[in-house]
């Protein structure tokens, strides 16, 4: 009995964790770094090694890198029957509550089109867009292009703006 009761409270933190524990979405540019982070227990990182791509997947100390551009071996398929699928539309209001569910922890980008005309005619549209939204969004003269982008969100968050409206 006292087994049963463990492992009930077990499964009850585990989902409570695996509910609020937050995932990250990070860019940098600068470093080439674009991950997808779950807390500290998994992430999924792309890096481009000789002219090839990789995704690293770390999962609580187990490794794993798969080349994402090696040829695969076809094996030849049986054509499946189709059926008709019963796919839900999610409400674009739905869809715009759960995108504003998502906080932007980091946001600093900086763009560069290489037309001089064409950067002083966007300056003024990235100048209200950073006064905006708060966030550093500009466009330079200098050849610069940059992006550092982190957010964060969680199981929690998504799942109350899709009740709630």
């Amino acid at each position: 009995m006292v087994f049963l009761e463990v492992l009930i409270v077990f499964i009850l933190i585990s989902f409570f964790y695996l509910l609020f524990a937050p995932f990250y979405l990070e860019i940098e540019s600068e470093i080439n770094l674009y991950r997808f982070r779950f807390h500290r227990v998994a992430s999924a990182k792309i890096l481009i090694e000789n002219s090839t791509l990789i995704l690293q997947i770390k999962i609580a100390g187990w490794n794993r890198n798969i080349d994402l551009l090696a040829s695969k071996i076809k094996k030849e398929k049986v054509a499946p029957v189709k059926r008709k699928s019963n796919r839900t539309k999610i409400k674009f209001r739905k869809l715009m509550a759960i995108i504003k569910s998502f906080k932007v922890n980091k946001c600093c980008i900086s763009i560069d089109t290489g037309n001089m005309q064409l950067n002083g005619i966007l300056y003024p549209l990235f100048f209200w867009i950073n006064n905006f939204t708060g966030k550093e969004i500009r466009i330079n003269f200098i050849g610069d292009n940059s992006v550092s982008l982190e957010v964060e969100n969680n199981f929690a968050r998504i799942f109350w703006a899709y009740i709630s409206i």
